[in-house]
């Protein structure tokens, strides 16, 4: 005996079964046929005793207490407190046990699967999984509403007074080079434990470039400091014109 498919139409085949039966198009068997839907199927559907949104089992949890799971994440990452997958999946697991829910979450472990998981991402595409960039503590209570506008009181405070013009406010920022390149990815042997290439060291040290430009969009020369007690002039070939060069010893 055959084993019976299930859901195999799509659901815009349906809606459109629907329409043209309806509109009297095509009759009750035609449109069976030419959607390839099971005629059980479609009388519910025509009937609207099938309003299923999908097949297989429910989700452990609803969709609003989904959405507010969602928008925890996204306070918790604004906050600098993002979550790992595994600390997700143990806060589902606490989330559904405080509601008494009937799920399905491993309940030794205390943890939610990784199916669900990987589930409630792909009904959640605000949300993704990121590398977050190390950020001090005095660094985030810093930047806060409260200090924000302080900031933005004094400097329209100065301008006023000081009448400045675009051509006399400059920004400055600062980067780190390292004296070593990364190498771009390269072809290799499948399922070797390790592949190299060569550079100019492992390691290396750590070049300071500052650069500066004004509101009206022009830049001043920029100055690299390295780290070393003496300036060789080879380290100055292929710089900007008018580049600054200095020196930074350690300790």
């Amino acid at each position: 005996m055959a084993t019976r498919k299930y859901n195999t139409w799509k659901q815009e085949d349906m809606d459109e079964a629907l329409e043209k039966h309806r509109n009297g198009e095509i009759g009750f068997n035609e449109a069976c046929r030419r959607f390839n839907i099971p005629k059980p199927t479609l009388r519910r559907h025509l009937k609207g005793l099938n309003n299923r949104k999908k097949f297989g089992r429910p989700n452990d949890m609803s969709p609003e207490m989904e959405e507010v799971l969602a928008q925890h994440l996204m306070n918790l990452e604004s906050c600098f407190f993002g979550l790992t997958t595994t600390e997700f999946r143990k806060l589902a697991f606490e989330l559904a046990e405080k509601a008494q829910l009937a799920h399905r979450f491993n309940k030794e472990k205390k943890i939610a699967g990784k199916k669900w998981y990987y589930r409630f991402m792909k009904e959640h595409p605000t949300l993704s999984l990121r590398a977050p960039e190390p950020t001090s503590m005095a660094r985030s209570k810093g930047f806060n509403k409260e200090r924000v506008n302080e900031f933005f009181d004094k400097y329209e405070e100065i301008l006023d007074k000081y009448k400045f013009v675009a051509h006399q406010i400059y920004k400055k920022d600062e980067t780190a080079l390292s004296t070593v390149h990364k190498p771009s990815k390269v072809i290799a042997q499948k399922g070797k434990h390790q592949v190299g290439a060569i550079t100019s060291g492992e390691r290396g040290l750590t070049t300071t470039g500052i650069f500066a430009m004004n509101g009206a969009g022009e830049f001043i020369p920029p100055m690299l400091i390295y780290k070393r007690s003496r300036l060789n002039d080879a380290l100055k070939k292929g710089a900007p014109p008018n580049t600054e060069f200095g020196l930074k010893m350690d300790g």
